[in-house]
């Protein structure tokens, strides 16, 4: 497993599983510190965007169903205007589709402007 998807494995798990993981039959355990020794000995800072994953995972997660998730980039809008996009395949009322999750905040402050959802349609698919 590259380091890269050790630490979204990470995020995700500590997302959704904050508090519900039950250590009792041992087999969460398990993978919980497989996960944990695999990420470990790199000892990298997260990545740039690892704060606003958390976001986007916690934002879309309230709505949807997360199924999957992409890192989609980092891109300057305008003068003091960052913006960090993932795309999600999300489930709801029985429909999955893929959603573009785009937040928008100041590089230097880090504070948040907005954080828009978008279902992704046909004709605005990117090219990965």
């Amino acid at each position: 497993m590259s380091k890269i998807s050790a630490v979204l494995l990470l995020i995700g798990l500590s997302w959704c599983c904050t508090a519900q993981v039950s250590m009792e039959t041992g087999i969460e355990t398990d993978i919980l510190e497989t996960i944990a020794r695999q990420a470990a000995p790199s000892q990298e800072p997260d990545p740039q965007y690892a704060k606003w994953s958390r976001l986007a995972f916690h934002e879309a997660g309230k709505v949807y169903t997360l199924l999957d998730y992409r890192y989609l980039g980092h891109s300057h809008v305008a003068a003091g205007v960052d913006q960090q996009q993932f795309r999600f395949w999300v489930r709801h009322k029985g429909v999955e589709f893929p959603l573009i999750v785009s937040i928008r905040y100041d590089p230097v402050s880090e504070k948040l402007f907005t954080i828009d959802m978008e279902q992704e349609r046909r004709r605005n698919l990117q090219i990965l």
